[in-house]
């Protein structure tokens, strides 16, 4: 089903460079790369490395991270939530984890 279909016609806001590597630190400690979506509504310590200048063909650049501390909205919206608890889940709507959970299913 197309995106549209199912709601999603807004542009979702980002209130950082999404040229970055987003980073999210999960319960294990570890640190995983995800996408700029999944970054913004992540609950939990999050991360962007950008590199320092850019210059014509050289990948031989200076890398620097950053923790990031912006807003964190529901998966898919532009809706913030204010008071995030730190769970290092995705924070979705009960419609949006009905739906993950129907495609899951048609598609098993």
């Amino acid at each position: 089903m197309a995106a549209e279909k199912r709601g999603f016609t807004g542009k979702l806001d980002y209130d950082f460079p999404t040229h970055g590597v987003c980073e999210v630190q999960m319960r294990n400690d570890l640190w995983y790369r995800v996408t700029e979506r999944d970054f913004r509504s992540f609950d939990g310590p999050r991360r962007i490395t950008l590199p320092d200048y850019t210059k014509h063909k050289n990948v031989e650049v200076p890398m620097t991270t950053y923790e990031y501390n912006g807003p964190v909205y529901m998966w898919g919206t532009n809706t913030e939530v204010f008071h995030p608890k730190g769970t290092r889940k995705l924070l979705e709507s009960d419609e949006r984890i009905k739906e993950r959970e129907e495609l899951n299913r048609q598609r098993a």
